[in-house]
C-alpha cells in the first residue's frame, strides 16, 4: 500500500502563538475543507484581537494545502488526492501560529427519478442544501428519466424531490424518518471511503515531573496500511509540536512536554493520518501543567443545564398574576401565574443544587405585549405573549414576571447557590408594538414580497428576512447598521447591569453572521477575561449550524441533528442505535471533542419525549395539533423507566445536557404549547424515583472529569444496546444502554489493548461477568429499559 506522505514538513522550533496582549489568542478552531476545494474564512472567527493588521500569511506555496488572504478573510485550499489533519502557517504580530485544518473527501451521490408524463421539471432538496427547492435541478436524460450527482461528505442526510412544484419521497428509496411537521423525509446515508473502523487516539496514562509525558493508545482497528510518527499532527495551542516531541511505538503514542511549557498551554490536540483514512482528533485539556481533572475552574464543558419558562415555572408572586381577558384564549395559551419570584424560592431551596444542575437558561422574561393575537395561518387560533418572544421593550421585565430589582435578585441568588444564567435574547424580532418598529420601520424586512406573497414563515427561502408572524416584524440587519448597534447594546446592557453569564440566542439561523459578530465582537472588548457563554438555536444542516460556532460568533448551538435519531431510536421500538452512533461520530468530527454543543430530551419547541413513549404521538402527527385534541398524561410506570434510560445516556454523552423543566419527573405533552403546562410540584413516588435518580446521573457527570471532557468511542450499536466509552487520562467509562421490554443479556468487548479490566456499575448493580478466556470481554444481565454507567 502506497505510503501517505506528510502534508507539511515539521519545522517548528518555538512555541505559543504571540498574543496582542499578554494574555493568548483563543484556540483556533480546526478549519474544514474538501478534496479538491476551498473555503473562505473570517479571521475574526479565527480569534478576536482589536484589529488583524499584522495577520500574513507566507507568499511561497506551501504545498497541496494552501492558504491566502490578508487582515479580513483567509482562503483555504485543497488538492483532490488529499484527505486528513494537517496545519498552515501564518504570522500573527510577527510571531508563527498554526491553522489546524481537516481535509474531507466527499463521495457522489447519483439521484434518479423515473417521471410520470408531462413532468417538465425536478429538483432535489434537503437538509445539505438548506432546503433550497430550487438549488440542484435535476436534467433530464435521453432515457427520459432525471438524474443529478452530487458530492456529499459522509453522514446522514433527509431531503425531498420537487416534481413540478409537488413535494415528494422519492420512490426509490424505501427508507424515510419523520420531518417531525406531522409528515416524513427520504433519508440518505453516505458512507465515508473508509468503510471499516477507523484509528482511534484514546489516553492511556501520564507522568509529571520536569516534564509532562502523556501516553495514549493508537488503535488500529480495521486499518492495516503502514504507519510513521510524521504522520501524527499535535498542536499545543496554536502550534505544531516537531517531530521530536513526538513518540510512536508499538501503538502508543507518547507526547513529551517541558513542565514549564505544559504550565502555560491550555489544550493539545492530536490526530493521526494514514493513506486512506485518518484517527479521531484527540483533544486534552490543561491545567496547572497538568491534563484537566475535578476540582479545577468552572469551564462551560462542566456545564449542566436546567431550561425553564418563567411564567410555568412557580408563581411567588401572586400580586402580579394578571391572566388576558379574551374568550377565545384558552388557558393554555395565556399567562399562567409564574414568575421571577417564584424562581428565586426555588433557588433559596435549594432544588437546584440537589438536582445537580449548575446553570439556568431562563426563557425571555423582557417586557411582552399585555394584548393577545391570533396566529396568521389556519386554524388562526388565539395566543398571549406568556412565552417571552413577543418583546416590546428590551430593557424591562415584564410586569407579570416581576421588575428588574426581581432579575438582579435572581441573579445574585443563583450566583450564590453556584449556578449560572443564561438569558434567552430575542434578535431577529420585535411585536409590531414596540418603539423600535413603531419608531424605526426601515429597521425591519418587507412583509410584502415583491412577487406579492407574504414573507410568512418562509423559513428556508427567505431565511433572512422572513417574518414569524404578521405582527413580529423581522430585522433587515444588512440594510440597518443602526439596528445592530442597538439590538447589540441592549444584549450587553443585560451583561454590565444585571452580571448574567450567557445568552441563549432565539432563531439564530434567521440573523446574518455579521450581527453574530458584532455582538461577540463587542463582548470582547468590554468584558476581557470573561467567558461568556452564547448558545444558538438554528434547525437545519451541519454546515449552516457550524457556520456560526466559532470563536468570532456563537460558543455552540443546539444538537438538534443528534436529537432527531436520539429521540427516534430511544423511543421507536426495533429503531436501532445504528444511526445514532453514525451522528455522534459525525458530530464530535466536526465539532470537536470538547464541543459545548448541548443536548436535550424534548424542549419548549418539541413535544415531550413521554408522549411519543405512550403512543399519545404518532411520528406522522401533527404535534400540535394534537396538543389542543388530547389530554395526554403519563398512563404506564415504565415509561419512567424509559426516561431514566434516556436521561443516562443525556448525561453521559460529550456536550453539555439540558434538562427541560418537568424532565426530571416525566412531565408528558404534546407541541407548543402543551409541551409548557404548569410544573408539578406534587410529585407522586415514581416522580420522585426519577428525580433522584437524574440527580444521580448528575452527580456521576460532576464527579468523573471524563464525562466532561473526555474522548468519546462507540463499542456497540444495534437493535437493542448501545454501548460506548469516554475516557480521559483520569479514568475510563463505559456508558450501557439497552432498550428492549424484556431482560436481555449483553455481551461487550472491550479494546484488548487496555490489558485486563473489571467493571463498576455505579449506578445500579446488575450482574457483570467476566469472559475467562477472554479477559476483555463481559456478559452483562440487564433490566428492560435500563442504563448503566461503569467505571474500568
Amino acid at each position: 500500500m502506497k505510503k501517505y506522505v506528510p502534508l507539511l514538513a515539521l519545522i517548528l522550533f518555538g512555541f505559543g502563538c504571540a498574543p496582542q496582549s499578554e494574555n493568548k489568542l483563543d484556540l483556533i478552531p480546526v478549519q474544514s475543507v474538501f478534496s479538491g476545494d476551498s473555503v473562505r474564512i473570517a479571521v475574526q472567527d479565527l480569534f478576536y484581537a482589536p484589529d488583524y493588521d499584522s495577520l500574513s500569511v507566507p507568499e511561497r506555496s506551501l504545498g497541496k494545502v494552501r492558504l491566502a488572504g490578508g487582515a479580513e478573510t483567509l482562503t483555504l485550499y485543497a488538492d483532490k488526492d488529499l484527505s486528513g489533519y494537517t496545519s498552515l502557517r501564518f504570522f500573527f504580530g510577527g510571531s508563527p501560529c498554526d491553522l489546524p485544518v481537516r481535509v474531507i473527501r466527499r463521495r457522489d451521490v447519483l439521484f434518479r427519478y423515473a417521471p410520470e408524463p408531462g413532468v417538465s421539471r425536478v429538483t432535489v432538496f434537503g437538509n445539505f442544501n438548506f432546503w433550497d427547492r430550487n438549488g440542484l435541478p435535476m436534467k433530464k436524460t435521453p432515457g427520459g428519466h432525471f438524474e443529478l450527482t452530487v458530492p456529499f461528505e459522509p453522514g446522514q442526510y433527509e431531503y425531498l424531490f420537487a416534481v413540478d412544484g409537488r413535494e415528494i419521497l422519492d420512490p426509490e428509496n424505501p427508507v424515510s424518518v419523520p420531518n417531525g411537521l406531522g409528515g416524513y423525509n427520504s433519508s440518505l446515508k453516505v458512507l465515508p471511503p473508509f468503510e471499516g473502523t477507523r484509528p482511534f487516539i484514546t489516553p492511556e496514562s501520564y507522568t509529571a515531573g520536569k516534564r509532562l509525558k502523556l501516553n495514549f493508545h493508537l488503535l488500529f482497528n480495521d486499518y492495516t496500511g503502514d504507519y510513521a510518527r510524521n504522520e501524527i499532527v499535535a498542536l499545543l495551542d496554536n502550534r505544531r509540536l516537531p517531530a521530536s516531541r513526538i513518540r510512536l511505538r508499538k501503538q502508543r503514542i507518547t507526547v513529551t512536554l517541558p513542565a514549564a511549557l505544559a504550565e502555560k498551554s491550555s489544550r493539545l490536540r492530536l490526530a493521526w493520518s494514514g493513506s486512506s483514512t485518518n484517527s479521531n482528533l484527540a483533544e486534552v485539556i490543561l491545567e496547572n501543567g497538568l491534563p484537566a481533572g475535578n476540582g479545577g475552574a468552572f469551564k462551560w464543558q462542566d456545564a449542566i443545564i436546567y431550561s425553564l419558562m418563567p411564567d410555568r415555572f412557580r408563581d411567588g408572586d401572586p400580586s402580579n398574576n394578571a391572566p388576558i381577558r379574551h374568550a377565545a384564549l384558552a388557558d393554555r395559551a395565556n399567562f399562567n401565574g409564574g414568575d421571577l419570584q417564584g424562581i428565586i424560592e426555588k433557588l433559596d431551596e435549594g432544588y437546584f443544587n440537589e438536582l445537580g444542575v449548575n446553570t439556568l437558561w431562563i426563557l425571555p422574561f423582557i417586557k411582552n405585549t399585555p394584548n393577545p393575537y391570533r396566529e396568521t395561518p389556519e386554524p388562526h387560533r388565539m395566543f398571549s405573549g406568556y412565552h417571552g418572544y413577543w418583546p416590546v421593550a428590551n430593557r424591562e421585565v415584564d410586569p407579570h414576571y416581576g421588575t428588574l430589582e426581581d432579575a438582579g435578585t435572581m441573579v445574585s441568588v443563583a450566583h450564590r447557590r453556584g449556578i449560572r444564567i443564561l438569558m434567552d435574547f430575542v434578535s431577529n424580532h420585535v411585536h409590531m408594538e414596540h418603539p423600535y418598529y413603531r419608531d424605526h420601520p426601515e429597521w425591519f424586512g418587507d412583509y410584502t414580497l415583491p412577487d406579492g406573497r407574504k414573507n410568512l414563515r418562509l423559513f428556508d427561502e427567505y431565511r433572512l428576512t422572513t417574518w414569524f408572524e404578521s405582527y413580529l416584524p423581522s430585522f433587515d440587519y444588512p440594510r440597518s447598521p443602526e439596528a445592530v448597534d442597538t439590538m447589540v447594546s441592549d444584549a450587553v446592557w443585560w451583561l454590565k447591569h444585571y452580571k448574567v453569564d450567557g445568552f441563549r440566542h432565539d432563531a439564530v439561523k434567521h440573523v446574518p453572521n455579521a450581527f453574530w459578530r458584532a455582538l461577540t465582537r463587542r463582548i470582547r472588548s468590554e468584558f476581557p477575561g470573561k467567558d461568556v457563554y452564547q448558545i444558538g438555536e438554528t434547525f437545519g444542516d451541519h454546515a449552516l449550524i457550524h457556520s456560526y460556532v466559532n470563536n468570532g460568533q456563537l460558543s455552540a448551538q443546539f444538537n438538534f441533528n443528534l436529537y432527531w435519531p436520539a429521540r427516534y431510536a430511544f423511543a421507536v421500538d426495533g429503531a436501532g442505535f445504528g444511526s445514532l452512533a453514525d451522528e455522534m461520530d459525525r458530530v464530535i468530527d466536526i465539532y470537536g471533542q470538547l464541543h459545548l454543543m448541548a443536548n436535550l430530551m424534548d424542549s419548549h419547541d418539541q413535544p415531550r419525549y413521554p408522549a411519543y413513549l405512550e403512543g399519545d404521538l404518532d411520528w406522522g402527527d401533527n404535534a400540535q395539533e394534537v396538543g389542543w385534541q388530547k389530554h395526554i398524561t403519563v398512563d404506564d410506570p415504565l415509561t419512567y423507566d424509559k426516561v431514566g434510560t434516556y436521561m443516562t445516556y443525556l448525561m453521559t454523552i460529550p456536550g453539555p445536557p439540558v434538562i427541560y423543566y418537568g424532565n426530571e419527573i416525566g412531565m408528558s405533552g404534546a407541541a407548543d404549547p402543551d409541551n409548557r403546562r404548569m410544573m408539578s410540584w406534587s410529585a407522586t413516588p415514581r416522580q420522585q424515583e426519577l428525580r433522584k435518580y437524574v440527580s444521580r446521573l448528575t452527580a456521576l457527570r460532576q464527579e468523573h472529569s471524563a464525562l466532561r471532557y473526555g474522548d468519546y468511542m462507540t463499542l456497540q450499536a444495534d437493535d437493542r444496546a448501545y454501548a460506548f466509552l469516554r475516557s480521559d487520562f483520569n479514568g475510563r467509562l463505559l456508558t450501557l444502554i439497552y432498550r428492549d421490554k424484556a431482560p436481555g443479556q449483553i455481551r461487550i468487548s472491550l479494546p484488548t489493548e487496555f490489558g485486563t479490566l473489571s467493571l463498576e456499575c455505579l449506578n445500579g448493580d446488575p450482574v457483570v461477568r467476566q469472559n475467562a478466556a477472554e479477559t476483555d470481554v463481559f456478559t452483562v444481565e440487564t433490566e428492560p429499559y435500563s442504563g448503566y454507567v461503569f467505571k474500568l
